[in-house]
């Protein structure tokens, strides 16, 4: 009998990619290599949305300006007196708990320090902050706890904490100090869990793992300066719950004391003050919202279950169909798992599957997958390369001044030496389906009529036919140079767009009536794309041209046909510059969203990832009026919510001419 070899099995290959599947969860999820995945999974489930809270907190902040106005050097710690003067404020307001996050560990001026006791004992119910004292002995690393100076302490009833943090490697906060639990000594609790404690919290002591759920980038409570909290009317901080600490000296996590890094500061870049998490902890504790991970065996089971499902199954589809099952499977799993922690207090290590088993099982399903069959010739099927287009008339010079997801563009002279651009597009570039080529030829053939019948629309000035070996070219007009000169060197040659105009800004932004004109005449040029029954698609400043000085909407390759009712476009496009899931790509409204995100941009000097946020330089310009008015029209424009956007480009125009006459009025020359 003929033995068949393995690798001729049926099950050979599914076992083969659901073993190697399983073998990259694990090794993620219980490698320190895979820490990261681990890691990210947590911090990632807040760039999706935070929970709201009702309790009413506010953070009293020693900031800039207070240490400047009440004279209060960042260096030593704070004039007693000024502390007493907050406390009896809060005291007459009706303020419920008091945390106090400030060093009372030394005694001071004993005139200051028993100014202070009396208003901890006058308000009743004040908890302290106390310190730790590393104590260091052969072979003995021990902790102890330091209360603040005892007359202090008997105001405050015995009330005190440590305000302990333990950021990770990558200084991000994570879990909740102690950890795993309270300390069995009830001289030494956390802060946050004293105060939890004081304020009628019923919590375990049993040691388990809390990792902190945070509420935001900007918390889920009110911030005052300190100087301005002196300041607020009578009464404003009744029935409040008030935590009073440091703020660092700026929000950049360059490891200031005090100064600690969330999941936000990932794509903030902004750290913060000690006390906001401990008010994040606080919160956690109070209304019992913590964190937890589910048992180990449950999620090796999951991961188990995930390799078998991917790297069995995965293999059999074709590749553009395994590209889109894989996608669907990470966005599946990133819903699932962020729903988990919004509505649950459990978080799974999400990413070790979407970012780990789902693109090890794509690159198996990829390498094994059946190869093109040969022609009867015995010849393998044909791929054609991004060569150097065969351009009659037409003279390219190299290299390519700019590459696209399907093809490249050179700067050409034709036959009468005029300049121009010239774009090639392959099919090879489209992968599996022939299709989206066909596509995109039948849509630059609708463009170029009406190419010229618009001065905000890049002028298509011929098409060739499809090529045998597999690409067509388009010639167009040649947009403004970055640099003057360049005609004594072509190969210098980059087109000036909005990307280089705000590169030459020292903000990045460019003034708001600059922003008024370069959206009106791109509004203008989108109305009338939208009227012939086209679609952009790729609207971003990279692909916003100055052309004699006038913006003009390039990168005409991806323009297609509107979609018919009930039909999508292909999903293309920048991210950043598409709407937000689920709204579809390639649509009129997605074009709008994609010009609202531009005037973002080239207004605020931001990348779409802060949206919506303002920088607080912009908010205190002298153009902050005209600003908002813009910023009015873009928050619009860039609605999530389709039926608050405007309807049409026309629409999102009259905004923007609307906005510059009257700031014209205001601000005549």
């Amino acid at each position: 009998m003929k033995i068949r070899p393995l690798t001729q099995n049926k099950l050979f290959r599914p076992a083969l990619g659901a073993s190697l599947v399983v073998f990259c969860g694990l090794a993620f999820w219980g490698n320190p290599l895979g820490e990261k995945w681990v890691n990210a999974s947590y911090d990632y489930l807040f760039r999706f949305g935070a929970r709201g809270v009702t309790n009413q907190l506010t953070l009293v902040l020693m900031d800039n300006d207070a240490h400047d106005k009440l004279s209060q050097p960042r260096e030593r710690p704070w004039d007693r007196a000024t502390h007493a003067k907050l406390l009896d404020k809060l005291t007459r307001d009706g303020c419920s708990l008091v945390i106090f996050d400030a060093h009372l560990r030394d005694p001071g001026d004993p005139f200051e320090d028993e100014s202070l006791a009396d208003a901890i004992r006058r308000h009743g119910n004040v908890i302290l902050m106390g310190d730790q004292s590393d104590t260091t002995l052969p072979g003995v690393h021990d902790v102890r706890p330091v209360p603040p100076a005892p007359a202090f302490l008997s105001a405050a009833n015995e009330h005190w904490g440590i305000p302990g943090l333990a950021p990770e490697l990558d200084l991000i906060v994570r879990k909740h100090w102690p950890f795993p639990g309270p300390i069995e000594s009830a001289q030494f609790l956390g802060l946050p869990w004293a105060a939890a404690l004081q304020a009628g919290a019923q919590m375990s002591d049993v040691p388990q793992e809390r990792w902190l759920r945070y509420y935001g980038p900007n918390g889920s409570w009110t911030n005052w300066g300190y100087r301005l909290a002196l300041e607020l009317p009578a009464n404003y901080f009744r029935h409040k719950i008030v935590f009073v600490g440091n703020k660092p000296k700026t929000s950049a996590p360059d490891g200031e004391e005090d100064e600690f890094c969330t999941p936000y500061t990932r794509w903030t870049g902004n750290a913060v003050g000690g006390v906001e998490i401990m008010a994040t902890s606080f919160l956690n504790l109070v209304n019992g919202e913590w964190l937890r991970r589910p048992a180990s065996w449950l999620e090796v089971l999951v991961l188990l279950v995930s390799g078998v499902l991917l790297g069995g199954g995965l293999f059999r589809a074709r590749p553009l169909l395994a590209c889109s099952i894989a996608a669907a499977v990470s966005g599946t799993v990133t819903f699932g798992a962020v729903s988990l922690s919004h509505f649950t207090n459990f978080w799974f290590p999400w990413m070790v599957i979407a970012g780990g088993q789902v693109p090890c099982a794509l690159a198996y399903a990829l390498l094994v997958r059946p190869r093109a069959p040969e022609s009867r010739e015995g010849t393998a099927t044909k791929v054609i390369s991004e060569d150097v287009p065969d351009t009659p008339d037409y003279e390219l010079i190299q290299p390519a001044f700019g590459k696209g997801a399907y093809g490249k563009v050179w700067l050409a002279r034709n036959a009468i030496g005029q300049w121009q651009a010239l774009k090639a597009v392959y099919e090879a570039n489209f992968r599996e389906s022939t299709e989206p080529y066909e596509r995109e030829f039948r849509g630059i053939r609708r463009y170029k009529p009406v190419s010229d019948k618009h001065p905000g629309l890049l002028r298509v000035d011929f098409v060739s036919r499809k090529k045998p070996q597999g690409y067509f070219y388009y010639v167009m007009e040649l947009g403004d140079a970055d640099a003057s000169g360049w005609e004594e060197n072509p190969a210098a040659y980059k087109p000036r767009d909005l990307v280089s105009i705000r590169a030459e800004k020292s903000s990045h932004r460019l003034p708001v009536a600059d922003c008024l004109r370069i959206g009106i005449e791109l509004a203008d040029a989108l109305d009338f794309l939208h009227c012939q029954g086209l679609i952009h698609r790729d609207i971003k400043p990279s692909n916003i041209v100055l052309v004699n000085g006038h913006p003009k909407l390039a990168d005409v390759g991806l323009v297609t046909e509107t979609p018919q009712p009930g039909k999508e476009s292909s999903g293309v496009g920048t991210p950043g510059y598409m709407p937000p899931w689920p709204e579809p790509p390639g649509t009129v409204q997605a074009d709008i969203f994609a010009l609202g995100m531009v005037l973002y941009v080239i207004s605020t000097g931001r990348e779409p990832a802060y949206f919506p946020e303002l920088s607080a330089t912009l908010i205190e310009s002298a153009s902050q009026v005209d600003f908002i008015r813009l910023n009015a029209i873009i928050i619009k424009a860039c609605q999530p919510v389709l039926s608050l956007r405007f309807l049409t480009a026309a629409e999102l125009r009259i905004a923007l001419r609307e906005t510059l006459a009257a700031l014209q009025n205001n601000h005549p020359p």
